[in-house]
């Protein structure tokens, strides 16, 4: 069932939680440190936060909370926690425009695992505009890679976990899920923390790191967790699809990496279909009614 507010607040929440990671690959860049050691701070920036944020909502009940994520939650926090580590690993592996632009591919992945596991039906519009956000895909990288590297399959192992991990939340319904982002901090940590030396942080990138944990990872995980429960998981994917765009320019404008002109091209490919999709499925919304389905 979806109504014109359901629909404005998925947009408004998911779009937030976007833009909000959009800088991500610059501050990882900016930290100066290695995957691993990152990776346990970026877990632990999600696991700390979000349960001090747990105890203030529902205090007493946290626990219970946590109890009430079932399996569903557990294999979320798996599927996110694996999907962080190969997100890092991607970035520090290849440029941050293929990073972004095989995390694309997601809106497919989600839209299959979507119409298989929860025969969610696909309207035409997301199907063109899948096919429109791959089309801008194969531009980038086939214009911009010289070859497969190690960056790109993580890159693209990330894509299929993101992809995952949204259809398993939108299968919980109106249940907050949010708890289980915790979970997936800790799934960081534990699978990290043998490789890693959390006290190598430089102090130069300290700053970075800080802001990234504590701040940006949490914050903006959790609204994009809260979109499914107004959108399909696809069309979630389709709006994370503007970090394409944005995340590369961060990294342009900072650090002066040049994404390249196939890069950028693609960026504004993706961007432009997900633009033209939210606009039409806004419209068919109006027409249907408030509260009536689209």
């Amino acid at each position: 069932m979806m109504n014109r507010r359901n629909h404005l607040t998925g947009l408004a929440v998911t779009t937030a939680g976007v833009v909000l990671i959009s800088p991500d690959s610059l501050l990882i860049r900016l930290s100066l440190t290695d995957v691993w050691t990152l990776s346990v701070w970026r877990g632990l920036g999600l696991a700390g936060v979000l349960f001090v944020v747990q105890l203030v909502r529902h205090r007493a009940r946290a626990f219970e909370v946590f109890r009430n994520l079932g399996m569903r939650g557990v294999a979320a926090a798996g599927l996110s926690g694996l999907g962080t580590v190969l997100f890092v690993a991607a970035v520090q592996y290849t440029s941050v425009a293929n990073v972004l632009i095989l995390i694309g591919a997601c809106p497919l992945i989600a839209a299959l695992l979507s119409r298989v596991f929860l025969r969610e039906q696909i309207p035409g519009r997301t199907w063109l505009a899948i096919g429109a956000t791959l089309a801008g895909v194969g531009l980038a990288v086939g214009g911009g890679l010289e070859g497969p590297r190690w960056g790109d399959l993580y890159a693209a192992g990330a894509s299929t976990c993101m992809a995952a991990y949204l259809t398993t939340i939108r299968g919980a319904g109106n249940k907050d899920m949010t708890p289980c982002i915790c979970l997936s901090g800790v799934v960081v940590v534990c699978a990290t923390l043998p490789l890693a030396n959390p006290w190598a942080v430089p102090a130069e990138g300290a700053w970075y790191l800080a802001l990234l944990c504590i701040v940006v990872i949490p914050l903006s995980f959790s609204l994009i967790t809260i979109g499914p429960r107004y959108l399909p998981a696809h069309e979630v994917s389709l709006i994370g699809a503007l970090e394409t765009f944005l995340g590369p320019l961060w990294v342009w404008l900072v650090l002066d990496e040049n994404p390249g002109i196939y890069a950028l091209i693609g960026g504004l490919v993706v961007i432009c279909a997900l633009a033209l999709h939210s606009v039409v499925g806004q419209i068919l919304i109006n027409r249907s009614g408030p509260d009536d389905p689209a």
